[in-house]
């Protein structure tokens, strides 16, 4: 995922040799140094350094042995997220190629997959066997491209309308969880109901003038959408190495809020508060132990 450094403002960065640079400039000098058992020789170790105060950052994580020695393992560029948080069961799978972690939030409809910020927490937790099920997760994501698109025309009622079927549909997937099988089903129908509403209107309609959020999963990584949703706030900042600037947008798509970070010269249009982004996002996520 080294392509993503360009939504934190390292579009610059084109070989190894110059990432390498980077990743000494972390070691010698980070601003989060986390290090967590794993098995009885080794230590997970998690570097952070950010370049932004918005939270814009690369973490490095590799592993340590008893005499301390650091063997570096992989680094991916984040941006932190805001601070919506959402409280689920999720599913923790480990990568199959590095130490790191998938989170699963399954929603019925859609199983949303992204990739663990804080990977040493996790590994901490597996190796102490106190990970739960139920966790609280806040949603960021890095992307390459996007664009800016004009709001729906939506009344106060329609407004209201929205946002008591969210939390209604929330209250039902919960129930479907846990043995409602017939609330299963009728989720289900409803869905088929409004996918045929669709299809009858894109036949003389704009699709984006009928939707105004969806997370469409793109490409052959499972943690990377086709994302489209509501502009709640934004933020211009500047990655204080490069000086490239950037902006930071709080989306709220399906259930979530997702805080996305572009660089400038990837964004076409005016982002706004409530306007539309639509582009590609690799989808982040930072876990913490269920609230309640």
């Amino acid at each position: 995922m080294q392509k993503y450094l360009r939504a934190i403002g390292f579009s610059s960065i084109k070989s190894l040799h110059q990432l390498d640079r980077i990743h000494k400039g972390i070691q010698r000098d980070p601003d989060r140094r986390s290090i967590v058992s794993r098995s009885l020789q080794t230590s997970l170790v998690q570097l952070d350094k950010q370049y932004s105060p918005e939270g814009l950052g690369i973490s490095m994580v590799g592993e340590s042995d008893a005499e301390g020695s650091f063997l570096f393992e992989y680094s991916f560029p984040y941006v932190v997220p805001g601070n919506y948080v959402f409280t689920d069961e999720i599913q923790v799978e480990r990568m199959t190629d590095r130490s790191g972690y998938y989170g699963m939030i399954d929603n019925i409809n859609l199983s949303i997959i992204f990739s663990v910020q804080n990977v040493s927490m996790i590994t901490g937790s597996i190796w102490k066997d106190t990970l739960p099920a139920i966790l609280s997760v806040q949603l960021s994501g890095l992307s390459l491209s996007a664009s800016i698109l004009l709001p729906l025309q939506k009344t106060e009622q329609d407004l209201l309308y929205e946002a008591e079927k969210r939390r209604e549909d929330l209250t039902r997937i919960h129930m479907a969880r846990h043995g409602h099988s017939d609330i299963l089903d009728q989720m289900m129908l409803r869905e088929m109901d409004t996918r045929d509403t669709i299809d009858h209107r894109v036949a003389t309609e704009d699709v984006l003038s009928i939707v105004d959020s969806s997370m469409i999963p793109s490409g052959l990584q499972s943690d990377i959408y086709d994302i489209l949703g509501t502009i709640l706030q934004v933020q211009e900042t500047m990655n204080e190495t490069t000086g490239e600037k950037l902006y930071l947008l709080d989306v709220a798509c399906l259930y979530y809020v997702i805080r996305v970070a572009i660089n400038r010269e990837d964004l076409v249009g005016e982002p706004a508060p409530g306007r539309r982004f639509r582009g590609v996002t690799w989808l982040q996520g930072v876990l913490t132990l269920d609230r309640f």
